[in-house]
């Protein structure tokens, strides 16, 4: 297979060494106009196979520091999509750690996991190149194609130049997606900021339809808080503020949200839960605070809370009035002697 000549594409150029190397112009307007990480490697998956008239094409990012992942894929499956590609024994895992461009010129003649896989569907060889940005390799691009010998080192410089442009948009997402993260999170507890708990919740709100299960709201105010502050340092506060944002989320599923409002005040939501189901939920963090002892200023700080909770039955609500009777059952739970749970009406808050 010979390198694409300005004959056969129109496209943008770039330099490898001496080698020129062209790629069609709506490969670059369609990269240029992705939007996420996953537009990004389906639409180079896709050309890449166009580009190389390829059996197929890959894309395998790091999932584990023992596998990769195939994330983008076009023609052959011999490997699915998502399916981890352990490092150790592989073609892809090699060009991965050692961060260099191979060649297999003919299947038969490997001893890799992954090229016996693929010969094992019908290919019979593959070009594999890393992807470098900075000092990071993220995983490997491959083509692959049913006839031996079908690619050359010019396609070598072609696959690295695509490659090239793919790890920095992976670096350059996942810096976004960091940055989103660090926005979103309470730097002390780890569980989301109050400015995330509004959008998460109205995103959650928004796409709940009726008939799609109860949703539980709770809102957590620890007891005599300032004395802890106050008599133990505000060291020995945040610790506290810590465990507790530990407590909450190992008491609820993966997909709760759990979020602290200010000071003192967090808030849990969990959807798809019922009154037994809710109460049962508060009833293990109530005890787990108890159980909770902190040494501070050489003295033993113990932790509990009054807990405000409502659940809503309908596909819409309005955050501020659920807040509104969070907050009035919280009070409740306080005025009754604190370490406690009082509930609002079942249904929709009146």
């Amino acid at each position: 297979m010979q390198p694409a000549t300005s004959g056969q594409t129109e496209g943008a150029t770039q330099t490898a060494g001496d080698l020129i190397i062209e790629l069609p112009v709506r490969f670059v307007h369609q990269l240029s106009a992705a939007e996420t990480l996953d537009d990004v490697l389906d639409t180079v998956a896709q050309w890449s196979r166009v580009v190389f008239n390829a059996d197929r094409a890959t894309i395998a990012l790091e999932d584990t520091p023992t596998h990769l992942k195939l994330i983008a894929m076009q023609g052959n499956n011999a490997i699915p999509i998502d399916m981890p590609v352990p490092i150790e024994g592989t073609m892809i895992g090699r060009v991965f750690t050692q961060r260099r461009p191979e060649i297999c010129p003919d299947f038969s003649t490997s001893g890799d996991l992954d090229c016996a896989m693929l010969k094992a569907k019908g290919l019979q060889s593959c070009l594999d190149v890393p992807l470098v940005s900075g000092n990071q390799c993220f995983g490997t691009m491959n083509v692959g194609d049913v006839e031996r010998h079908a690619f050359t080192q010019a396609d070598m410089h072609r696959l690295e130049a695509m490659a090239h442009w793919v790890a920095a948009s992976v670096r350059i997402h996942r810096q976004v997606e960091r940055m989103a993260v660090l926005s979103d999170t309470d730097p002390l507890t780890g569980t989301y900021n109050r400015r995330a708990f509004g959008r998460i919740f109205a995103e959650l709100i928004r796409e709940r339809k009726p008939g799609s299960g109860t949703l539980g709201v709770a809102l957590i105010d620890l007891d005599h808080f300032k004395e802890v502050n106050d008599t133990h340092g505000h060291e020995a506060g945040d610790s506290v503020l810590v465990r507790v944002g530990e407590i909450l989320q190992d008491a609820v599923r993966k997909g709760d949200l759990v979020a602290r409002m200010g000071g003192e005040e967090f808030c849990l939501v969990m959807d798809d839960i019922d009154r037994e189901g809710l109460q049962a939920v508060l009833d293990d963090i109530i005890t787990a605070l108890r159980d909770t002892v902190l040494l501070g200023s050489g003295r033993p700080i113990t932790v509990t809370a009054s807990i405000g909770a409502l659940l809503i039955e309908d596909g819409t609500a309005d955050l501020g009035l659920l807040m509104r009777h969070a907050d009035a059952a919280m009070y409740r739970a306080k005025e009754a002697g604190r370490d406690r749970i009082e509930f609002t009406q079942p249904g929709r808050p009146a």
